[in-house]
């Protein structure tokens, strides 16, 4: 710490940390399709429309995530069984025999 207690030292230490924090990109690519790059410096988020996405832009929030929408399916004879997709359910199943008339 002592070759930085002076104005050299102190210029020193600013020459330091300027060196390693004042490097910029000056353009930038994408790796992939998520991402797409405009005038080599602007980047934004591209997010698929195809149905069933659950990622979304939200102006002036950004990237947002909805829950998806739980459909419930009932079915059953003799009592009713509801799936919600919550949570697992085991449906009977007749293993007797069927008569046609």
């Amino acid at each position: 710490m002592r070759k930085f207690a002076g104005y050299i030292g102190l210029q020193r230490l600013w020459l330091r940390i300027t060196q390693r924090y004042d490097k910029k990109l000056d353009s930038v690519t994408n790796k992939d399709d998520s991402i797409e790059v405009h005038s080599g410096r602007e980047i934004s988020a591209r997010v698929s429309s195809e149905e069933g996405n659950l990622l979304s832009v939200k102006a002036g929030k950004g990237l947002y995530v909805s829950a998806p929408v739980l459909k419930k399916l009932t079915f059953g004879a003799d009592k009713e069984y509801v799936y919600d997709g919550t949570e697992d359910v085991t449906v009977p199943v007749y293993k007797g025999e069927y008569y046609e008339e």
